[in-house]
């Protein structure tokens, strides 16, 4: 009886050892080797505004607003009295170009941030 014992024993520990490898093994075996697709590139992150432009970027837009009620009021003066005079056409004019100045800085600091 110690016999056939000892036989089955000897030929379990001299028997290699069997693994079956399972689905995540073979993906794991595949990615070591060289990729078949090229490596995607990341795109960098959006520029972010600094400090400073985002108080620029909300100054403007206070003052575009500003510059916007001042316009309107002087178009309801000029209304009112039938037609602009030299000096409202003038003032019209001034704030026209502010606004224009200020709605440019607001465009490139959003455009900047929009990227």
């Amino acid at each position: 009886m110690k016999l056939p014992l000892i036989a089955v024993l000897a030929v379990v520990l001299a028997a290699p050892v069997v693994t079956v490898p399972t689905y995540a093994d073979a993906q794991v075996r595949v990615g070591s080797g060289a990729r078949r697709d090229p490596p995607r590139r990341v795109s960098p992150p959006a520029p972010r505004l600094t400090e400073a432009e985002e108080d620029r970027l909300w100054d403007a837009q206070a003052e575009v607003n500003n510059l916007d009620t001042q316009i309107a009021a002087v178009n309801a003066l000029a209304a009112a009295a039938g037609g602009a005079t030299p000096e409202q056409q003038a003032t019209l004019a001034d704030l026209t170009t502010r606004r224009t100045a200020e709605q440019a800085v607001i465009d490139r600091l959003q455009a900047k941030l929009n990227r």
